[in-house]
């Protein structure tokens, strides 16, 4: 897995999973939600080439979720506490820590 993290528009951080299979991404949501105490909101939207999936909310702050066919899934922040944690779940996904690619645990 090759994720990437940038700046977006909002001049938030944006957490791009590119290439990673959809069983991968829903790992990852499922331990956003039992180890970092997130819920799913809202209501998913389908399109043809892009699918905004309920966002991931916690205590502090909502990450907004979604998938593309240019970055994959994605996760992007609208505050400096969701920076922080897309910062360090960069890092921990970028290393292997924890997460899941192409169905098997690294």
């Amino acid at each position: 897995m090759n994720p990437t993290l940038y700046k977006a528009a909002n001049d938030h951080l944006a957490l791009d999973f590119n290439e990673l299979p959809d069983a991968s991404w829903l790992a990852i949501v499922e331990d956003l939600i039992k180890l970092h105490g997130f819920r799913r909101v809202g209501l998913p939207v389908l399109g043809i080439s892009e699918q905004i999936h309920q966002n991931l909310q916690c205590a502090e702050f909502t990450l907004a979720a979604g998938w593309d066919n240019w970055s994959g899934h994605y996760l992007l922040s609208d505050c400096v506490a969701g920076d922080v944690f897309l910062q360090t779940l960069f890092d921990q996904v970028s290393a292997g820590i924890g997460y899941v690619e192409k169905g098997e645990a690294i």
